[in-house]
């Protein structure tokens, strides 16, 4: 009984070791300590190792390129409102300007119509302005230069 056991599992042993051999014939797999030429040698490309941080750095590039044209966007938004802010700001200033020139000249007309009224046409001056008044469209706006000029003349 002992030989029996011990003869198929050597059959066995026999049958898996031909099974081996049999496809080891047909692999015919590479000596282990052969040495692969140089040139033969695959290494891993730079581009492999820097493909990643180049993705990385092509990222950020293009974020902060983005960040700089947002940037920039902004400031020129930002130029142009205080444009227009300066611009609405000097528009006021003359219209301001404006209403203060229309005052002053309301004011200048009242006094010279007072001035005319109280004119005497047959005195030095009344004979003087009539020459004077000549080269205006009317006494009026000759007594409004004749008084603005006596003011100026008298603020010197």
């Amino acid at each position: 009984m002992n030989n029996t056991s011990s003869e198929s599992s050597s059959s066995r042993l026999d049958d898996l070791l031909a099974a081996v051999e049999s496809e080891v014939k047909e692999n015919k797999p590479k000596p282990q300590n052969q040495v692969t030429p140089p040139q033969q040698v695959k290494r891993p490309s730079k581009q492999r190792y820097t493909q990643p941080s180049s993705n990385f750095l092509g990222e950020l590039k293009s974020e902060f390129e983005e960040k700089q044209r947002e940037e920039e966007k902004r400031r020129q938004e930002q130029l142009k409102e205080q444009q227009r802010q300066e611009q609405l700001r000097l528009k006021e200033q003359q219209r301001q300007e404006q209403l203060r020139q229309q005052r002053r000249r309301k004011a200048l007309e009242s006094k010279a119509k007072e001035w005319l009224k109280n004119l005497n046409p047959n005195s030095e001056e009344g004979l003087w302005f009539e020459e004077f008044s000549y080269s205006y469209e009317s006494k009026l706006e000759a007594a409004i230069d004749y008084l603005e000029a006596l003011r100026e003349t008298r603020s010197i």
